[in-house]
């Protein structure tokens, strides 16, 4: 009797869980309903849709613009980062509780069609994207050459870097013919390798007492000169997608030469050997004897707040990141102009005070490649509203929009017509971002692509903080990528 009442208690638990997962409201393009006359889908009766973003701004103008359209249909947003969306969505998409649509980066899309989670875009819309956006960035959305997420901008990372502050430094040494007289001068005329910028960094103590020059405005740039440490050059080392650059001097692509090839991680050939070599020296290297970051005890003690946080508020002269920094700079500007903080005027351009280039180029004269994303957005198949859904969809690639991603958000959208976005074509630092772009390639999309991200930051982390020597550390971050394959059941074998 005891084991009759189990199993009907089993059973009871099962149909509960079962219940719980939410049934797919919308599979096919053939479930959509639309109206040919008004050119979008046909509403559903009592319509409410829901967006994931990370900037609060940018989903304010986005409802604010919807509303201007739609103003029967809500629209509400939810502040989810959109690396966290993917296994967010694994839970809440089937719940219910996931949002309509959403942003990810393009990497993400692999793992969420695999998953069952992403509503493939229609032909119709499918055309409709591929007239708008780049033919590069909707490459990265397709599988079997059908299309699963729309682009919405692209970056890459770049030199970033302070004008005022290059302006006021001395050059620095390099074997290069030199015409320049101060190091910004030689930063914006390519008369430097990256190598004998990092030594030179390093020589300095990568503090602006140490270069002995005078530097502008210390007193809106620091309350205590304590802060002045790794001011000179600070970025992102806790990060593979920072790094990668680093990496790619003698060769080096992850995933051989399309980025498609789980089998060739490969980073314990000679190309990542040499390559490492070349930009660690004694400036780089292990913690104990980094000129470049004196005092450092990790890396993980240098991320977004230690290096492109401070460059944002003029702390920092040089950092390696993307058009994403802009945001905040141009949020402050206005602000800085008012209080003539930087010795700012009402004539003051933001590319006055800041510069974007394209990497210096490595002492073997091979210009640095790093990786290049496209955010993109994704339909939550899920969802109790597809056609509504999908009109959103359609609405986040208008002009409106992408004028809002570029002014709003601070990058660049992914366009063919640039000419849509005002200003676009004459932002200097949105085209030294792009200056780097003809220097990139997509992070890869196949599912390993998931796996590479630690294996690929702990390189450094095993040289820096564990002070391996380098043939060690990459032996362990490819061990490491080894075991998380096998972890995660797969096998490059």
């Amino acid at each position: 009797m005891k084991k009759i009442g189990y199993v009907v208690f089993m059973l009871i638990i099962v149909f509960s869980l079962t219940g719980c997962k939410k049934k797919v409201t919308a599979k096919f393009e053939d479930d959509l309903k639309w109206d040919e006359s008004k050119q979008e889908y046909e509403f559903e009766k009592g319509a409410k849709l829901k967006l994931w973003t990370d900037n609060e701004a940018y989903a304010t103008k986005v409802i604010e613009l919807w509303n201007e359209k739609y103003p029967d249909v809500p629209l509400t947003w939810e502040n989810v980062g959109s690396t966290d969306v993917a296994e967010k969505m694994k839970l809440d998409g089937p719940a219910g509780l996931g949002a309509d649509v959403f942003y990810i980066p393009h990497n993400s899309v692999v793992d969420m069609r695999e998953a069952g989670l992403l509503f493939q875009i229609p032909e119709r819309d499918e055309a409709y994207f591929r007239e708008l956006m780049q033919d590069s960035a909707v490459a990265v959305t397709l599988y079997e050459d059908n299309m699963y997420a729309v682009p919405s901008s692209v970056e890459n990372i770049a030199l970033v870097y302070n004008k005022q502050i290059l302006a006021a430094l001395p050059t620095l040494p390099t074997v290069l013919p030199l015409t320049a007289t101060n190091l910004l001068e030689q930063i914006e005329r390519d008369e430097i390798y990256l190598e004998e910028l990092l030594a030179g960094v390093a020589s300095w103590g990568n503090n602006f007492a140490g270069t002995g020059a005078d530097i502008p405005y210390m007193e809106d740039r620091f309350e205590d000169q304590a802060e002045d440490k790794h001011t000179i050059l600070a970025w992102q080392l806790y990060d593979a997608y920072h790094n990668y650059f680093l990496l790619t001097r003698d060769g080096y692509r992850v995933f051989g030469e399309d980025n498609n090839d789980p089998t060739k991680f490969d980073i314990t050939s000679p190309q990542v050997t040499s390559s490492i070599k070349s930009v660690t020296g004694d400036w780089y290297g292990n913690k104990d004897g980094s000129k470049l970051f004196p005092g450092l005890a990790t890396i993980q003690d240098m991320g977004w707040d230690q290096g492109p946080a401070r460059f944002q508020k003029g702390q920092v002269a040089m950092t390696f990141t993307g058009p994403w920094i802009m945001s905040d700079i141009k949020k402050n500007f206005s602000e800085w102009v008012e209080e003539g903080k930087f010795g700012l005027t009402a004539d003051t351009k933001i590319s006055d005070i800041f510069g974007a280039k394209k990497m210096p180029r490595f002492n073997n004269d091979q210009q640095p490649v790093t990786f290049s994303g496209v955010q993109v957005t994704g339909m939550n198949i899920y969802t109790d509203y597809p056609n509504a859904a999908m009109n959103l969809m359609r609405f986040l690639t208008s002009d409106e929009v992408m004028n809002a991603v570029y002014n709003v958000l601070g990058k660049i959208p992914a366009v063919k017509d640039s000419e849509s976005i005002p200003g676009l074509n004459e932002d200097e630092i949105s085209q030294g971002f792009l200056s780097q772009a003809a220097y990139s390639h997509a992070m890869p999309v196949i599912q390993e692509g998931n796996y590479m991200w630690d294996p690929l930051r702990d390189v450094w982390t095993n040289i820096f903080d564990e002070k391996m020597s380098i043939e060690d550390a990459q032996a362990k971050s490819e061990q490491d990528y080894e075991n998380i394959l096998a972890n995660a059941g797969r096998s490059t074998n």
